[in-house]
């Protein structure tokens, strides 16, 4: 009975050590240019949940730039708001990828 009991609680952990590994994270980033393709420094870039309801992250650009680390998996919308741009956007962040995203002003 023992040697059952702890046969089954190995193959347990050893599940859930796989399902646990499978939601991997990815990593964004957003660059932002004007007009005259200068990089755009003090927009707001907010990742919400892919309905808009919370957001998860945000930050603003520095040096045309935000960087966002170690996302689950999954899909995310943006909103990016900037002077002469407001924009929303729907991403899908894979395990281990770095996702980039160019947007340019109107």
């Amino acid at each position: 009975m023992k040697r059952k009991t702890i046969l089954l609680v190995i193959l347990l952990l050893g599940l859930s050590i796989i399902i646990s590994g499978c939601n991997g994270r990815g990593n964004l980033k957003v660059v932002v240019y004007d007009q005259q393709q200068n990089l755009m420094d003090d927009v707001y870039i907010g990742v919400y949940t892919s309905s808009y309801e919370k957001r998860i992250r945000f930050a603003y650009t520095h040096h045309g730039q935000a960087e966002f680390p170690g996302l689950s998996s999954g899909t995310y919308s943006l909103k990016v708001i900037g002077e002469n741009l407001n924009e929303n956007l729907k991403i899908h962040i894979k395990n281990q990828e770095t996702r980039y995203i160019k947007i340019t002003a109107n």
